[in-house]
């Protein structure tokens, strides 16, 4: 069955009051899923991407990703799937490594984790937040790979993030570069 959705165009009317009326006209853009699966209203953004050793090789390296998930998404983020884009080498996760905490670093507050899971798919994983990260917060997901690629470069890792409920479709969100260095 090929899904149906339906995107609506709506415009909020604002009025401002300085002396004068001024109508603004703001486009919101709403999105229903006849399917009954729940989707992200707004984008949420793909922030950062660092790693904390970028030497190749190094086991002690760990990848974070910052999402932001704005007041108007609409929905809670539930996962992030990251896929590493083809390159010369390719990475696996230790699953029972990924963390996740609150705000632009890992010194938020932490996240319990439902499950993680992508360690038998190499360059690919998969974080599932205990309890969703509700509209208008800022994650930090870290995830960590047995060791940095033997061959410096540019690699990147795609980000998809899913909301609540049963087989929601994602929103791809970008790539986030990691630099590995001799």
């Amino acid at each position: 069955m090929s899904k149906k959705i339906f995107i609506s165009s709506v415009m909020a009317i604002s009025t401002i009051v300085f002396g004068a009326n001024y109508l603004i006209f703001k486009p919101v853009n709403a999105v229903e899923l006849l399917d009954g699966k729940k989707a992200f209203e707004s984008g949420l953004r793909l922030t950062r991407a660092a790693a904390t050793f970028s030497s190749r090789n190094s086991s002690s390296a760990k990848y974070q990703f910052t999402i932001e998930v704005p007041e108007d998404a609409g929905e809670a983020l539930k996962s992030v799937k990251i896929t590493q884009k083809e390159n010369s080498d390719t990475v696996v996760f230790k699953a029972d490594k990924s963390k996740a905490s609150l705000g632009n670093s890992l010194a938020g507050d932490n996240i319990p984790l439902a499950a993680v899971g992508g360690e038998s798919q190499p360059g690919e994983t998969t974080v599932v937040f205990d309890t969703p990260v509700e509209p208008g917060n800022t994650v930090t997901i870290s995830v960590k790979p047995k060791q940095n690629p033997s061959i410096d470069g540019v690699y990147l890792f795609g980000v998809t993030a899913y909301p609540t409920g049963e087989n929601s479709p994602g929103l791809y969100l970008g790539s986030g570069r990691i630099h590995i260095t001799e």
